[in-house]
């Protein structure tokens, strides 16, 4: 939450973010503040990373701008 706050402040439109979190943490606190900063907000799980991890990415992009 705090990388998604610093990026808050410091992107520009249309800016984007990447964040690796863990599942069943305070994630869906943090999916619905991106969803309310960023156009298009996704799960990507990278083709290397193991089938049972706990880490998956949330890939946030079209920052929609610090005062939405």
């Amino acid at each position: 939450q705090a990388a998604a706050d610093f990026a808050r402040g410091v992107l520009s439109p249309g800016g984007s973010f990447l964040a690796k979190v863990l599942q069943g943490g305070t994630e869906a606190e943090l999916l619905a503040s991106l969803n309310r900063d960023y156009k298009t907000v996704k799960h990507v799980k990278p083709a290397g990373s193991r089938a049972d991890s706990a880490e998956l990415y949330l890939l946030a992009t079209g920052f929609r701008g610090a005062d939405n």
